[in-house]
C-alpha cells in the first residue's frame, strides 16, 4: 500500500544521525593531521617528501574506494569522502613533485650508486 501512496518518500523514513558541524570538522582535522605527525616521528628528514607522497596517494585511493563502495554523493554542500580523497591526492602529487630524484631513489633503496 505504501508504494501507491504519493506522499511516501524514502528520504523521510531514513535519516542518518548527525553529530554536528563542529564535531565533523574536528574529526576531519584530526584525521588529516594524524598521518603527518606519525611521519615526522618515524621517517628520517631526507625521506619525508617521498614517504608523504606515497602515503597520501595510498590514503586517497583507500578513501575513494570507500566512497565508491558506500555510494557517497559527489556534489554536496558539505565535505564528504570524495573531497577528502581529492585533498589527499593533491597533497600526494604535490609532495611527489617537490621531492628530488635522489630522495626517491633513496626511498626505494636504489641510491647506493647515486651522488
Amino acid at each position: 500500500m505504501a508504494r501507491s501512496n504519493i506522499t511516501y518518500s524514502r528520504a523521510n523514513t531514513h535519516r542518518t544521525p548527525s553529530i554536528g558541524p563542529h564535531a565533523t570538522l574536528a574529526f576531519l582535522a584530526c584525521a588529516t593531521a594524524l598521518p603527518a605527525v606519525v611521519l615526522l616521528w618515524v621517517v628520517p628528514a631526507s625521506l619525508l617528501l617521498p614517504t608523504l607522497g606515497l602515503l597520501s596517494l595510498a590514503i586517497a585511493g583507500g578513501l575513494s574506494l570507500i566512497a565508491w563502495s558506500v555510494r557517497a554523493e559527489r556534489c554536496t554542500s558539505y565535505i564528504n569522502l570524495w573531497d577528502m580523497a581529492g585533498a589527499y591526492a593533491f597533497i600526494g602529487f604535490a609532495a611527489g613533485v617537490l621531492s628530488r630524484p635522489e630522495q626517491v631513489l633513496e626511498f626505494f633503496g636504489l641510491a647506493s650508486g647515486v651522488r
